[in-house]
């Protein structure tokens, strides 16, 4: 049985640990980087802006309500703004004639009906389409006769049916390397809808490189480096303020060891068990900040439940 400990205590425990990290040879924080000192890790977190701390685990719809509605869609997000969740999910790329679209794959083949509207263009890749082409696409129809005929949007019409709601963002930028240069786009386009705000957006990528380059044109954002992996050693940044894991990788001690350092874990899940109300239950135990979901009613239940 897990020991269930009160969130001032374990506020306690981080400081402590905060502590004993300078007395370590290593602190163990983000996987696929090299090894950091102790002392390296303790000067990031000095240099870091606090980040905001937020009253409750956030609830993070994952490409929009995608339970009920086709991912990554308008009607997958205005779902998960009426059902409250904290914050949406997307995923940005760029078409060939460099328009900002939301999509998640690097072809349109599971989420269109690509198959029928370009024979023998299926595994094309999304950069491969200009605008108007993506428009013909049918983005619905793969989730029921409900959606047939919605569009993948342009991040320009997500921002748009997006502003006036109270749910904020968690945008990722997803295969940068396709789209040199795209994350001044993105901040831009940001920027000209409000998100730039506090608190009204944060941006992931698993690519640092696109995160870095991001950070030098919109300091003020927070941003996130996703993993598949652990939580292991690595370098962090002092622009970092959250750590991405999957859901299956993550432990109390882990967590504890990000607070020290003054970053937030929001976690996914990579499989649908890592998704069940029992991981969900584990995850508030360990005190992650963020809870992604494809069902942001359902775990803003058990997170009521369980908090």
């Amino acid at each position: 049985m897990r020991l269930q400990v009160t969130r001032p205590l374990r506020s306690a425990l981080a400081a402590l640990l905060a502590g004993l990290l300078l007395a370590l040879p290593t602190a163990p924080l983000v996987g696929h980087v090299e090894r950091a000192s102790a002392s390296s890790v303790a000067r990031a977190a000095e240099r870091r802006p606090d980040v905001a701390r937020h009253p409750k685990i956030l609830v993070i719809a994952h490409r929009g309500f995608s339970a009920v509605a086709p991912e990554n869609t308008l009607p997958a997000m205005t779902a998960a703004a009426r059902a409250h969740a904290d914050m949406v999910e997307l995923d940005v790329q760029r078409t060939l004639d460099r328009q900002l679209i939301v999509v998640h794959d690097t072809t349109f083949a599971r989420t269109t009906d690509i198959a029928s509207v370009f024979p023998g263009r299926a595994n094309d890749p999304v950069g491969s389409f200009t605008l108007s082409e993506v428009k013909q696409l049918d983005a619905g129809c793969w989730k029921g006769t409900r959606y047939a005929g919605t569009r993948a949007p342009t991040l320009d019409e997500l921002l748009t049916t997006m502003g006036p709601t109270s749910t904020n963002l968690l945008l990722e930028l997803k295969n940068p390397a396709l789209y040199p240069g795209y994350e001044g786009q993105v901040a831009a386009a940001l920027a000209s809808h409000g998100f730039v705000a506090p608190g009204r957006v944060y941006v992931h990528s698993f690519s640092r490189s696109s995160l870095e380059a991001f950070h030098r044109v919109a300091p003020s954002v927070p941003l996130g480096l996703l993993t598949m992996g652990s939580l292991r050693s690595g370098r962090v940044d002092s622009w970092l303020h959250t750590v991405n894991p999957t859901t299956g990788s993550v432990t109390d001690a882990a967590v504890d060891r990000a607070s020290a350092a003054n970053l937030q874990v929001f976690t996914w899940p990579l499989t649908v068990s890592q998704g069940s109300p029992s991981q969900v239950e584990r995850m508030v135990d360990d005190g992650v900040s963020g809870l992604i979901t494809d069902d942001p009613a359902l775990v803003a239940r058990l997170v009521s439940s369980t908090s």
